[in-house]
């Protein structure tokens, strides 16, 4: 069989999984790590008012060097002042009260001979003469309406959701976590706390590819796992397809070129489904097509070409459908030990990106280096080997 090309099964993925939908939601605790479908604009000037910074006195000098002010008033946060102040005058004023109007700056009451509490006193002397500006939040010099508080794609931070909230934000327009169903096929494969036998083994398939899919902003509603029974994974794929909490199929094992490869069996004939061999290690062998309506991605059995599968594949597009931005990969020096590749494919090794930057492939084989790796080494189709001191590229996992 020709090998498919990594680029070309990226397109046809993001093809099939398509774009998620959008909806309205308040703008509180719960939107936290949702993505902008649409820029959130501010609603109101933050500050809406020219207000004080600290608590002190907000005062007119009528010559620059003035010292004792006559205080007309006391403003208190949330208070408008009803009077304007006139040269040589003086007004309490609380941190984020609003200025009475003419105010040229404010004195904090540390440096004046006035009580911090009591009473507001009939006149007041200050430490130092009148700073213009000084600590006066001018209106809007955060954000004034209509300017965006995030823009398209952007998540919605704690930070985010205060600065939204303070410029009269109350609801915003958010891409749908995609809803994901992962089913892992295998005849030998057997749920935790049973013992596998002579010839079973311990699924880890689904439990790992959901993770997966949550930390790509999805949200996984059914777990599964198939035998190779043909019947019984056309019934499962006929459930989900129809299931009101299912967006997205995710399948792993059952797509090579075996006797016993069910998810081939089962959907190849359909002719929305394609199965190819990419010129990829690990992770060759991939189908995706549409059972009914529903999108299905099918990827191999092996835990870490299930792994690399989607990370470098399926990830993508999912970022893609929920407004996130690309992933981007870096450059690093190579530091392991001399590694043999497979000419004419792309190959992804587990990598650790060390403090100072450079990268290594950890001594381990398999799910082992996979679990000890913070990246994936990406090695073009016309490298044979990697040596120290090659300059490769790093996707961060």
């Amino acid at each position: 069989m020709p090998h498919t090309s990594v680029a070309e099964h990226r397109i046809a993925l993001r093809h099939v999984i398509g774009a998620a939908a959008t909806e309205v939601i308040p703008v509180d605790r719960h939107a936290l790590g949702r993505r902008l479908a649409e820029p959130l604009l501010a609603i109101d000037d933050l500050p809406r008012f020219d207000s004080s910074a600290m608590d002190g006195y907000a005062a007119v000098p009528e010559t620059p060097d003035q010292r004792v002010f006559l205080v007309v008033g006391d403003v208190a946060a949330g208070d408008a002042a009803g009077f304007v102040l006139e040269p040589g005058q003086a007004a309490r004023v609380m941190t984020g009260a609003r200025l009475p109007t003419g105010a040229v700056g404010v004195v904090p009451v540390e440096q004046t001979d006035a009580e911090r509490t009591g009473p507001a006193p009939r006149q007041v002397t200050f430490a130092a003469p009148v700073a213009p500006g000084r600590h006066v939040r001018k209106q809007a010099e955060d954000i004034a309406a209509g300017v965006p508080v995030a823009g398209t794609g952007a998540p919605l931070t704690a930070a985010v959701i205060a600065l939204a909230r303070s410029a009269g934000c109350t609801e915003a327009v958010v891409h749908v976590p995609t809803r994901v169903a992962v089913v892992a096929t295998g005849a030998e494969l057997t749920v935790p706390g049973v013992d596998p036998g002579r010839g079973g083994i311990h699924e880890s398939n689904s439990e790992m590819v959901a993770a997966l899919a949550s930390a790509a902003g999805c949200s996984v509603t059914r777990v599964a796992t198939c035998t190779d029974d043909p019947g019984a994974l056309e019934g499962l794929l006929a459930e989900l397809s129809a299931a009101p909490d299912v967006d997205l199929v995710i399948t792993t094992g059952g797509v090579s070129a075996g006797a016993y490869e069910v998810v081939r069996q089962v959907c190849e004939p359909r002719e929305s489904f394609s199965f190819v061999h990419l010129a990829m290690q690990p992770g060759g062998p991939q189908g995706l097509g549409r059972w009914g309506g529903m999108p299905v991605v099918c990827l191999p059995g092996t835990p870490v070409g299930a792994f690399v599968s989607f990370e470098m594949l399926v990830r993508p597009a999912l970022d893609e459908r929920h407004g996130a931005p690309a992933r981007g990969a870096s450059s690093a020096a190579y530091v392991g030990r001399p590694r043999h590749t497979r000419a004419g494919m792309v190959q992804f090794i587990s990598g650790v990106v060390a403090p100072d930057g450079t990268v290594s492939a950890p001594d381990a084989r398999h799910l082992s280096a996979l679990a000890g790796s913070n990246a994936l080494i990406e090695v073009p189709e016309t490298v044979e080997q990697i040596v120290p001191g090659d300059i490769v590229t790093v996707h961060p996992l």
